[in-house]
């Protein structure tokens, strides 16, 4: 595991798995559930493979903590060692959520921030054997810090084209990120970025990652889980 490029709003860390975490972590997937989704950024995007979320708090990764899939508690840990990007597990975030997600040919993921909903900020693990650079599939960011929102945004109800207007007005380019397998590459919250479509050479090679979002639970949700452990208290109790 290695730190290889850090930008203002991103960080690329490579050989993130061991060699046998990563085959693990390739196999988990391979058991995963998928469903074929449509795009909720726009419709001009195409399908993707989504499994369903996992959800875990501040806690896993910990010492005492070994009853995850490694690397569900090795995402947690590097999580929390980063607290400079994404700030203080329990303090500034207390949920990790996350998913697999496959990519095939002719599938992208159009610009947007995933901003607000208490996310500090997400990842991205890529877990496919190989990738070759002309397959497209690239993490595209704007490596530069949220703007004051104007009003060509304010008046667009569409997303992406939010986006885009947003990057009209930048001063940088995008950065382009290759999909390099065992690579994650971690994000901040309300970065403007998208996936490059997945070129038809690719063929039948899908784009694997594991995404998570590092996150502020809601008052309702903090309110549910106090909630939960009082209940959970008085049945051991009593």
């Amino acid at each position: 595991m290695k730190e290889t490029q850090r930008g203002r709003r991103f960080v690329i860390i490579d050989d993130f798995l061991s060699a046998q975490h990563f085959a693990a972590a390739q196999d988990l997937m391979e058991r995963t559930a998928f469903t074929l989704r449509e795009s909720v950024i726009s419709t001009e995007d195409g399908p993707a493979f989504r499994s369903r979320g996992v959800r875990f708090g501040p806690d896993l990764g910990a010492t005492d903590v070994g009853v995850q899939a490694h690397v569900y508690e090795q995402l947690a840990r590097t999580a929390r060692s980063y607290s400079d990007f994404y700030g203080e597990s329990g303090t500034d975030w207390d949920k990790i959520t996350l998913a697999f997600w496959k990519y095939p040919a002719g599938s992208r993921l159009g610009w947007h921030n995933d901003a607000g909903l208490g996310r500090q900020g997400e990842f991205i693990l890529f877990l496919h054997d190989r990738w070759r650079p002309s397959w497209g599939g690239e993490l595209k960011l704007i490596d530069e810090d949220p703007q004051p929102v104007a009003a060509d945004e304010t008046a667009e109800s569409d997303l992406v084209l939010r986006m885009e207007a947003r990057i009209e007005r930048t001063k940088t380019s995008p950065v382009a990120i290759m999909p390099k397998p065992n690579r994650l590459v971690m994000v901040k919250a309300d970065t403007v970025h998208t996936i490059g479509r997945v070129d038809h050479t690719a063929g039948d090679v899908l784009r694997r990652s594991l995404t998570g979002f590092v996150s502020k639970s809601s008052t309702r949700e903090r309110t549910r889980a106090s909630a939960l452990e009082s209940l959970s208290a008085m049945l051991t109790t009593n």
